[in-house]
């Protein structure tokens, strides 16, 4: 009780308390792994100082008081917390002053502030009170969200546990785009299928397949030595060159031609490889077969609208979201959907944010199958192209032929694409909206 009293004498004498604006919070996993029900969640929280004068804060011994988090499901449902926090007191804190370019880092269990969760995924926030818990007090929002995956209880608890030793290790070894690609072509062709295998992307590919159903049974027929599913890797590579590649923070396409030898007749395909990052290293998601006619020269800054048009629906044709959603800006389309239309103007920006992340992320696994965007996409031409150095128009006529009662029909739609070109220094052009006029049914 003393300190206490000592602590908030020394506290009131303090005239000014900076915590400026600028203040960086970010949350993340302090051991990242599967979870379970019954396991604790460490996390990493960590304030920055990027500004060039000095912070001063409070922290309290308490991380309770300094800190909160708000964690919801994918469809925005809250979970409860473990127990209500009062906004008054905190017990024994200290000032923590923090100079330009420092950080303060701490670890806390995330279990002290939630209540046991069920099997599920969920997104988790987090809040740095500068000032403490107070009923009207500053609140640091968290530069990120952290996606939680919480794993039922089950006999393949060991196997959840391997794959996470799999995975460790692959970001261990951190291969770039194109060391991916030539491993898993030597391994294809030295017959090494499990080792082949570990840089496929199976659930991304299985979605493609006409004849496998599942990741799981795609996986049996590689092992098995049936790659047949696997554009380029029907037949062992007898050699194989680069062409072009373009590589972003989490996305990756690469085309290169390679030789095969499989009857002793030699002939060349042209292949073009798309991977991304979404575990921490690189994985081959898709495969595409080049014809002769296409080109290998692969540039999103240099396509006029007409090929961001032609990009963005062979993407699709492809299933291939996260190519596509790099021409498209869903923003527009999110914002008028049944759940947000009414309520979007009153949304924050970080529900716009979750908003926009979720429906990407459903649209990219298959959740949106039959309610994608140019879902109707079959054989289509140019119409017209209008631009000028900032925005533009492309319209394309669209046939699509439908099995009716009566026989088949064809489905003639105009779809009129509208652009802009982003600011510098990306200066590239994006589809903003797109809208659709019935020409002949």
């Amino acid at each position: 009780m003393l300190r206490q009293l000592i602590f908030s004498f020394f506290f009131i004498s303090i005239a000014v308390l900076t915590v400026q604006a600028e203040t960086q919070f970010s949350i993340r996993y302090h051991n990242k792994r599967i979870y379970y029900p019954d396991e604790q969640i460490e996390l990493k929280l960590t304030i920055s100082n990027p500004t060039g004068s000095a912070l001063t804060f409070y922290i309290s011994d308490d991380p309770k008081y300094s800190f909160g988090f708000d964690l919801r499901t994918l469809v925005g449902k809250p979970m409860p917390l473990a127990s209500e926090f009062n906004t008054q007191g905190g017990g024994v804190y200290r000032v923590v002053h923090l100079g330009p370019g420092q950080d303060l880092s701490i670890r806390v269990p995330l279990n002290d502030w939630i209540a046991p969760l069920h099997p599920g995924q969920y997104r988790l926030t987090g809040f740095f009170y500068p000032e403490m818990r107070k009923t009207e007090g500053m609140v640091v929002v968290s530069e990120s969200s952290l996606d939680l995956t919480i794993m039922p209880e089950t006999g393949l608890r060991w196997g959840d546990e391997l794959d996470l030793e799999i995975r460790m290790a692959l970001i261990d070894r951190n291969l770039d785009p194109w060391a991916v690609v030539s491993e898993s072509l030597s391994n294809r062709q030295e017959l090494k299928f499990n080792r082949a295998a570990l840089y496929l992307d199976l659930d991304s590919l299985a979605r493609i397949s006409s004849t496998i159903e599942n990741p799981e049974n795609l996986e049996k027929a590689l092992l098995r030595g049936s790659w047949n599913e696997i554009p380029g890797f029907e037949h062992p590579t007898v050699d194989y060159e680069l062409g072009s590649y373009l590589v972003s923070q989490n996305e990756a396409v690469l085309s290169l031609k390679a030789l095969y030898e499989p009857y002793g007749e030699a002939f060349f395909k042209n292949l073009r490889f798309y991977l991304h990052n979404p575990k921490g290293f690189w994985q081959i998601r898709r495969i595409e077969l080049l014809s002769d006619g296409d080109s290998d020269s692969l540039s999103y800054s240099s396509l006029d609208p007409w090929g961001v048009v032609s990009e963005l629906l062979k993407a699709v044709q492809r299933g291939d979201w996260e190519i596509a959603l790099r021409y498209l800006d869903i923003s527009d389309m999110v914002m008028h959907l049944p759940e947000y239309r009414d309520r979007w103007k009153n949304m924050s920006a970080a529900e716009h944010r979750r908003a926009l992340e979720d429906y990407q992320k459903r649209l990219i696994s298959g959740q949106l199958e039959d309610n994608s965007p140019l879902r109707d996409i079959d054989r289509w031409r140019i119409n017209r192209v209008s631009y000028t150095n900032s925005a533009g128009s492309v319209t394309i006529e669209n046939t699509k032929t439908h099995n009716t009662a009566e026989g088949s029909m064809e489905q003639v739609t105009l779809y009129t694409f509208h652009l802009e070109k982003t600011p510098a220094p990306d200066e590239r052009w994006q589809i903003i909206r797109y809208n659709t006029t019935i020409v002949r049914r």
